[in-house]
């Protein structure tokens, strides 16, 4: 359940956050590629929570896997929010916009 407590972005859900919301976290993080424990850290879940989200963007072509290779020569899983995951971003930020 949810609760109404003030307006904005942050204050908008007092008990859980709705999956919308973290949704657009991950979307959000992932813009110009993030990798899982960057999106895990920053998006406050823990490992199983944020892997079934990926596994459902990715399943939806929302987010994509791409891989990374840093200096050293080592190959590094990042993922990148798709167009349609950018498209959805800009949904869910213009449905914020109404309780702002």
């Amino acid at each position: 359940m949810y609760v109404v407590v003030g307006l904005g972005r942050n204050k908008l859900f007092n008990k859980r956050r709705p999956e919308i919301q973290i949704i657009g976290e991950i979307l959000d993080l992932s813009k110009n590629g993030a990798k899982k424990t960057e999106i895990l850290y920053q998006s406050n879940m823990n490992f199983s929570q944020l892997q079934n989200y990926l596994s459902h963007l990715l399943e939806k072509d929302i987010l994509e896997e791409s891989f990374i290779t840093n200096d050293n020569g080592i190959k590094s899983k990042i993922y990148v929010t798709t167009e349609k995951g950018s498209d959805l971003l800009d949904e869910i930020n213009k449905l914020y916009t109404y309780f702002e």
